[in-house]
């Protein structure tokens, strides 16, 4: 119970910072609970009862049929896609007509014609991968958060592969959910299994570090990350490429993800200090 209220503590944050009421909280944690419970623990080959999942939620037969019915009709629980600025980054990233020969992002022109038609161009770019949205609008974003510069006005270059919202404080919280998501996945996949099976999670975390160290620490976390997940962006966009080739492949969403933290220490300086490497 305690760990539940420790992950709940910054859930709850949220929530109050949005104006989401107790009421609208429990509603959708209901909500997720009939969902988990038929997605996930339906007996192979036999359907899921009504009065199963009411044993495994803890809720009514009729509680779990409305919910049941709720979900069917609603998409408040459905998927989220990807930013369109994202998707247009993942793009310029991954797409040959938009990188060099070693496969890193190429400065693109504005607008450039090939045979008529946009080719290798912000223009085509944002075409082939922001939907409706136009390259103004995606252009202006991306120039003010700091992803991409313009060495001139009929110019672009990517200069930050990582898309961290501003503005929009919706797409910051999309962002926030996906990775919190991916990490529980990533845990209880681990809980689960045993350590040939565990995936890769680990921590590395001192207490009592002087304020005058932690801009140094900061700046050496954030470089060598960066470093770090534009190699690992590269692999698996070569593995991609590679997988649009294999008929009837067995697909799979893989990533990998990284955060820094730092609070106020309130364990006692008594107590033992020092690194904390855990992979949970």
């Amino acid at each position: 119970m305690r760990a539940l209220v420790t992950m709940l503590r910054p859930l709850i944050r949220l929530c109050l910072r949005h104006e989401v009421t107790n009421a609208e909280l429990a509603e959708l944690v209901r909500l997720t609970y009939v969902e988990v419970a038929y997605e996930r623990y339906s007996i192979p080959d036999v359907e899921m009862t009504l009065s199963r999942a009411a044993v495994l939620t803890g809720l009514s037969r009729k509680e779990v049929g409305r919910l049941k019915a709720a979900l069917e009709n609603n998409e408040v629980l459905a998927k989220q896609r990807p930013n369109k600025a994202q998707l247009v980054i993942h793009g310029w990233l991954n797409d040959a007509e938009f990188t060099d020969g070693n496969n890193l992002p190429l400065t693109l022109p504005i607008k450039q014609k090939k045979r008529g038609k946009e080719y290798g161009s912000l223009v085509s770019l944002v075409k082939r991968y922001g939907g409706d949205v136009t390259y103004g609008a995606i252009l202006d974003e991306l120039n003010n958060i700091g992803v991409t510069e313009q060495p001139d006005e009929n110019t672009v270059a990517l200069v930050n592969y990582a898309y961290v919202p501003h503005k929009d404080d919706m797409d910051q919280v999309r962002v926030v959910s996906t990775s919190v998501s991916d990490l529980f996945d990533t845990a209880l996949h681990n809980i689960d299994n045993d350590v040939k099976n565990k995936r890769f999670q680990r921590q590395v975390v001192y207490s009592h570090i002087d304020e005058s160290f932690v801009k140094e620490l900061q700046e050496t976390v954030n470089n060598k990350a960066q470093e770090l997940l534009e190699s690992l962006n590269h692999r698996m966009a070569v593995a991609k490429k590679k997988s649009e080739n294999i008929k009837d492949g067995n697909l799979k969403r893989i990533g990998f993800g990284m955060y820094y933290f730092e609070r106020k220490t309130i364990m006692s300086k008594s107590e033992n200090d020092g690194a904390d490497n855990s992979d949970a």
